[in-house]
């Protein structure tokens, strides 16, 4: 056991105890009672940790509050933290995330989340429902996979009777490998695509067609 979560005087020697109270205090009306998120509906809301198995992330958030998450540094002392951390990662953090396979990730991500978060994972408006799929460029393995469980604001829920843990491991996986793929060879640029690549690559061939063009009349317009 980490010598962070040591036991404390009064946790009837359970290390989580404190984290427990903790996370209670602080962090439920956010996150939900078990990390199970709160609906996206509501102004200011949590994700689900239920996915959340890395220490150091969750440490890191508590102390600087990333997004719309205010920071603790101030409110609640190192040991806190850590107690707090440690029951996230160890007590809610109960869909493992091990075992994924890229390619059946690929496939069920065609299959259940391409129409609204598109092939690029970059997201969209969704014209029957009038809001924008979230841009998943920049989420964490984590937070993938308890949104696929929790199902955020217009968003669906996916039990375990839909999707396997397995298979949200695979989801997740391959989201994490479309937002850093394997580059080719030359400028990605920001993978947009061979079609808006194409654009750019002709807008400058004729630009310079051009300036070679004018350059031949002598510069004179």
């Amino acid at each position: 056991m980490p010598a962070a979560w040591s036991q404390r005087t009064g946790n009837a020697g359970d290390p989580f105890v404190h984290g427990e109270e903790v996370f209670a205090q602080h962090c439920a009306e956010c996150h939900g009672d078990l990390g199970q998120g709160v609906s996206g509906v509501v102004s200011i809301a949590g994700p689900n940790l239920q996915a959340e198995h890395d220490l150091g992330h969750v440490l890191t958030a508590i102390e600087v509050g990333p997004s719309h998450m205010p920071s603790f540094a101030r409110t609640l002392s190192v040991q806190d933290m850590r107690d707090a951390a440690g029951f996230v990662t160890h007590k809610i953090a109960v869909i493992p995330m091990e075992d994924g396979n890229l390619s059946q990730g690929g496939e069920l991500f065609r299959m259940y989340c391409s129409a609204c978060h598109r092939t690029a994972v970059r997201g969209g408006a969704l014209v029957f429902d009038g809001v924008n799929a979230p841009d998943l460029t920049t989420k964490s393995r984590a937070l993938i996979a308890g949104a696929i469980r929790w199902g955020p604001g217009p968003m669906p829920k996916f039990p375990p009777a839909v999707l396997s843990d397995q298979q949200v491991a695979s989801i997740a996986d391959y989201v994490k490998y479309v937002q850093h793929p394997p580059s080719p060879g030359g400028s990605p640029m920001n993978w947009y695509g061979p079609v808006a690549e194409g654009f750019v690559a002709w807008v400058v061939v004729v630009s310079m067609i051009v300036v070679a063009m004018w350059i031949e009349r002598g510069g004179k317009g």
